[in-house]
């Protein structure tokens, strides 16, 4: 029997004590049961049984007279059941005593009962139980006592009953956190009557906490009956800054003329690190959050402290952090990128510490679309391998097309099903996507499929674009074209035969996407990342139809520093010393907005190691063989495309020329005045030469540049492009090959070229 049930009161009055006064009275009182045990076992089998009956007759007739005189007034209530409660212990030690008197000869339950009559007395502990004692409690004396340790929230209860005595209850107990003692709680009221007003000093006093450091709030949507407390002595300063922004809410924001008049503080609560806001627009109104005004009202210098969430109604949510929350982001792992069963994968962490999730397929909607938009340094390189990765692990079949020739995503090549380098290459994958495209549809209507079914027959496939803006806005009106054409077709039909694709820009401004509205508008249907930009507004940045409403934003700064941009400027500190926000992106998806930071990748000699070893060892996910004809014949490059080097427009020809009927490659509708002509077999894709520039233009001087070098013997690609700092590797392996459509230079072997002089 625990201490706190021995000292639990029923009488009217009680006697708070320390709890070792309680521990050693209860203590004495059993030892002298087992003292009494061992007489009522013993006594009877002496020889002065005169004076043993005299002795047990008289304790139990004088226990009956004494009771009968303190119970005979009925009108004493509980004092009655406490007399009677005092008396147990001596009369049945009384009438077990005689019964083992009037026995004759030794019998063996004469030992077992008072044996059993002090196990039960020390158990109930009537005496000590009887007197009306409680704990007297304090923190102290809660943490320390031996006789019982009191859990935290239980001494808080019985601290708040103690101090306040009018019935009402402290309930809900929350620590803050295991080492402090601020806590929140909600007090309810007796039935039908309302919480009583308390002053700060009553609730300071009620917990022996510093005078303002204990505030009582209304609970929205409950009546008077139920109110919340919110305790915080070790950070008294964060509910300070909660108060002052509150006062500011209502002076700066809400007021006429404010960032956002109209629009009141509901309700607001403090965390060791941030302060969030409930605020709602009135009825019939829509809510509207200026992010750069509430900063400005708030004095807040680094907009990533400031996050805006909203229902898209008259509700929102706004996060004040006293640093940026997502300065340090851990490293991902295999779990967090291993797809689950509603085709998720977490590829970081969003501002309140929740997992950042994404879809790579909807298993209600099939396939999905999407673009990444950030400039140089945004980090959309880590977020484009993180995806990669968690396609491997998950079984998608990833193609990337790299226009860039191979620079903005290296880690990806060997490890994915196609690595497209350039803006040729990248165009003959999005060819051979197409035809494998058409070849599902058309099983498809044979089999009376509606919609993609994973891996039943075929795969997700998944291409990602990367710098596809250089394509898009390709100064060859006719890659141009067949680039767009392909891509709004993918990203219309794809969805129910299993081919989703992802955009990787440098921002959403229509001239970044070739000035076609259709790849925007159906690459925000799915999911949109949007790193730091070169733009400042959800209108230029393109988020119409897809941020909530109300919603806005400032850009993301390119450094964030722990005192402020401006502290940083005026102590003259260089831009260095901040921290990067490489990886901060705001994610849309489901219509919601959610501020977020990819994992952790450190670069180690221009590439990610560790995302590297997420994709893993195992070979890349492939098409299966029907799906292998059909893209052969859409475009012959699939066949070759791991031995194909880069911009090597001999092989892409010659793979062409492989093929039956290549005298005109596959593509979009003729346009008007086609007169579908056929190509020369050495031609590319509609129309292209392979022999011409694979980027825009010719570099200057750079093919006589090659030639001097190769004067001195044959030397490889690699070095030719290391000797060359100055100029793209795309550019120099362009001019490679057109100097060897001049007659200019040859290959000796693969990749390694030398003067056809020599």
């Amino acid at each position: 029997m625990s201490t706190i049930d021995q000292a639990a009161p029923t009488a009217d009055t009680t006697k708070p004590v320390p709890g070792h006064v309680i521990y050693r009275r209860v203590l004495a009182e059993r030892t002298s049961y087992a003292l009494a045990a061992a007489g009522m076992a013993v006594g009877p089998q002496l020889d002065d049984s005169a004076w043993s009956y005299l002795a047990s007759g008289g304790i139990g007739l004088g226990t009956l007279a004494w009771l009968y005189a303190k119970t005979k007034d009925p009108d004493h209530g509980l004092d009655t059941i406490t007399r009677a409660q005092r008396a147990i212990p001596f009369l049945t030690a009384a009438g077990t005593y005689v019964a083992n008197l009037i026995t004759p000869g030794f019998n063996w339950w004469e030992v077992v009962a008072p044996a059993a009559w002090a196990s039960l007395m020390g158990w109930m502990a009537p005496l000590t139980r009887s007197a009306g004692l409680v704990l007297e409690l304090s923190k102290h004396q809660a943490q320390t006592d031996p006789a019982r340790e009191l859990t935290y929230t239980e001494f808080l209860a019985a601290k708040w009953a103690q101090a306040t005595g009018d019935g009402t209850r402290l309930v809900s107990i929350t620590p803050f956190s295991a080492d402090r003692p601020d806590f929140e709680a909600v007090v309810v009221a007796q039935a039908g009557k309302a919480v009583p007003t308390f002053t700060e000093v009553q609730l300071a006093a009620a917990f022996d906490f510093p005078v303002g450091t204990v505030k009582m709030r209304p609970i929205q949507g409950s009546g008077p009956g139920r109110m919340r407390v919110v305790a915080r002595p070790t950070t008294e300063d964060t509910e300070r800054t909660a108060e002052g922004l509150r006062g500011l809410w209502e002076t700066a924001v809400a007021a006429p003329g404010g960032a956002a008049p109209g629009v009141d503080l509901i309700d607001y609560r403090s965390e060791p690190h941030r302060i969030v806001l409930l605020v709602a627009s009135p009825p019939g109104k829509e809510i509207r959050l200026p992010h750069t005004a509430i900063c400005s009202a708030f004095g807040i210098d680094d907009p990533s402290r400031l996050v805006i969430e909203t229902d898209g109604i008259r509700q929102g949510v706004v996060s004040v952090y006293k640093t940026n929350p997502l300065m340090k982001v851990r490293k991902a792992t295999v779990e967090d990128l291993t797809m689950d069963s509603k085709g998720r994968v977490t590829i970081g962490v969003c501002h309140d510490g929740k997992p950042a999730r994404m879809r790579l397929w909807d298993p209600g909607q099939g396939a999905l679309r999407g673009i990444t938009a950030g400039v140089t340094g945004a980090g959309k390189s880590v977020l484009q391998n993180l995806i990669l990765a968690a396609e491997k692990r998950s079984g998608v079949v990833s193609w990337v097309g790299d226009v860039q020739g191979g620079m903005s995503l290296p880690e990806a090549e060997g490890r994915v099903d196609w690595f497209a380098k350039g803006p040729v290459e990248t165009l003959l994958m999005l060819t051979a996507a197409h035809a494998v495209m058409k070849y599902r549809e058309r099983l498809s209507n044979e089999m009376g499929r509606g919609d993609f079914a994973l891996g039943r027959p075929w795969p997700l496939i998944n291409i990602t674009l990367d710098e596809i803006n250089r394509l898009l806005s390709h100064p060859d009106e006719a890659m141009r074209k067949a680039t767009a054409y392909l891509i709004a077709d993918i990203q219309k039909t794809g969805r129910k035969v299993g081919i989703g694709i992802r955009l990787a820009v440098q921002s959403l401004h229509l001239k970044d996407l070739g000035d076609d509205d259709a790849i925007r508008q159906q690459g925000k249907v799915g999911a949109l990342f949007l790193m730091r930009t070169a733009s400042s507004s959800t209108k230029e940045m393109g988020l119409d139809g897809i941020a909530p409403a109300g919603f806005q934003m400032e850009n993301i700064p390119a450094r964030i520093y722990e005192n402020g941009q401006i502290e940083a400027l005026f102590s003259g500190k260089d831009d260095e010393d901040g921290e990067s926000t490489a990886g901060m992106a705001y994610m849309f998806l489901d219509g919601r907005a959610k501020f977020m930071r990819t994992f952790f990748a450190e670069k180690v000699d221009g590439v990610y190691p560790d995302l590297i070893a997420l994709y893993g060892d195992e070979p890349a996910n492939g098409l299966t063989e029907g799906e292998a004809k059909a893209a052969q014949a859409g475009a012959a490059i699939y066949g070759v495309r791991h031995t194909n080097p880069y911009a090597d427009c001999d092989t892409l020809a010659q793979a062409f020329s492989d093929v039956p009927g290549s005298e005109r490659t596959a593509g979009p509708p003729a346009a008007d005045g086609d007169d579908g002509e056929a190509l020369a077999p050495s031609a590319g894709p509609f129309g292209i030469p392979f022999g011409g520039s694979n980027d825009p233009g010719e570099e200057p001087g750079l093919q006589d540049q090659i030639l001097e070098l190769l004067a001195d013997g044959p030397q490889s690609l690699k070095k030719l492009r290391e000797a060359l700092p100055g100029f793209q590797p795309s550019s120099v392996s362009n001019a490679c090959t057109q100097l060897k459509a001049k007659g200019l230079a040859t290959t000796v072997k693969r990749g390694v070229w030398q003067r056809t002089d020599a």
